[in-house]
């Protein structure tokens, strides 16, 4: 039944979990510590196969077993064949529950800003709420990937709950289960993945812990948004390239549009199937304020390349919108800035999401 088998009975519930949680698990009523274990287990890796040996377990416990994805309870008279025998049809019934889920395709876009402060975080949070407007509550997912200094979740208040150290530890054992209890969810039907601040979690966080993070919250999600950094990691190249849309951020001045062409060049080379990078320009002034016209047309011809978006300066709504944990379109819903953060949305959001809305417009209009 498995490829290596271990003694877990030296080890502490919590490091059992860590080191083994999401394979076969046999655990014995009465052994020191069985009851933490099998809680963490429900909790914490509810994608493991669990065995529990016990002639009477109490209702909590049995509680927490039916929380596991794979579970049965044996008498104490159990032999090693009635043991073996069990396992092997939790697993036929994990492998046949997963082959009749058909995978789901998914939407996935990364910001990531040409030079510090182009205000990442707050396009990527205006756009994942703009985004839920359209498709509708819990479809969409915004992962905080800047792991050490993080500001998503201080912005909306949301609870940090990606646990970084178990992930990079074993990044195969995360599962649907398990992403679910790492993700918190704000009352208007996003989804935030975030860890809680830590000046080491760029070292801990691994290219295959960081795909294995976006390719379960892709299976989990119908469409995810990245809140990248701007420096590189481990994992940026091969992200940039797999992503349906990469989004740079940048600002209307000439060392941050020259630093913006350059990313673009830099991730257009990384796309295999020829889509090149966005470029939307930030805290823009609005278009009454410039004397001499709006200058997008002498920034495309500076830097050869188009700018596919401009978005609004509006630094009071935004300002108000943090200190009260919200997204601006919940403050100030007529801000030209959420207008604009509207319109890059329906420009990169896929057809059939559009044709969507529209259908549920005309609906609606249909029953007043």
């Amino acid at each position: 039944m498995c490829t290596e088998l271990f003694d877990v009975s030296a080890l502490t519930p919590p490091e059992t979990v860590l080191r083994h949680g999401g394979g076969l698990i046999l655990i014995e009523q009465g052994m020191p510590g069985w009851d933490q274990l099998l809680l963490l287990l429900a909790v914490e890796r509810p994608g493991s196969a669990v065995i529990v040996v016990s002639d009477q377990l109490p209702a909590h416990m049995v509680r927490a077993l039916m929380k596991i994805e794979a579970s049965d309870i044996l008498p104490s008279s159990a032999g090693a064949g009635d043991i073996a025998g069990a396992f092997e049809r939790l697993c036929e019934t994990r492998v046949a529950e997963r082959e009749k889920a058909p995978p789901q395709a998914s939407v996935c876009w990364a910001f990531r800003g040409a030079v510090g402060g182009a205000g990442v975080s707050t396009l990527a949070i205006e756009s994942a709420f703009a985004l839920a407007r359209i498709v509708g509550p819990g479809k969409v997912c915004l992962v905080d990937l800047n792991l050490a200094d993080g500001m998503t979740a201080s912005f909306l208040e949301a609870v940090p709950k990606l646990d970084l150290k178990a992930l990079s530890a074993a990044p195969e054992r995360l599962d649907a289960r398990l992403m679910a209890a790492w993700c918190w969810q704000h009352e208007d039907g996003v989804s935030i993945i975030a860890s809680p601040r830590d000046p080491d979690a760029d070292a801990l966080a691994t290219e295959a812990a960081i795909l294995r993070l976006l390719d379960v919250a892709c299976s989990s999600f119908e469409y995810v948004l990245l809140d990248m950094p701007r420096h590189m990691m481990p994992w940026t190249k091969p992200v940039l390239a797999a992503v349906d849309q990469a989004i740079v951020v940048s600002e209307l001045t000439v060392p941050s549009l020259h630093a913006a062409a350059d990313m673009c060049r830099d991730i257009d080379a990384l796309r295999k199937d020829g889509s090149k990078a966005r470029l939307v320009l930030n805290r823009m002034f609005p278009k009454k304020n410039f004397r001499a016209g709006f200058p997008v047309e002498k920034a495309e011809k500076s830097i050869e390349r188009k700018i596919d978006v401009t978005i609004t300066s509006d630094w009071d709504a935004a300002r108000t919108a943090v200190n009260l944990g919200k997204p601006i379109a919940d403050v100030k819903p007529k801000s030209p800035l959420v207008a604009d953060v509207v319109g890059l949305v329906r420009k990169l959001a896929p057809e059939e999401a559009l044709a969507t809305l529209a259908a549920n417009h005309k609906a609606k209009r249909a029953k007043r």
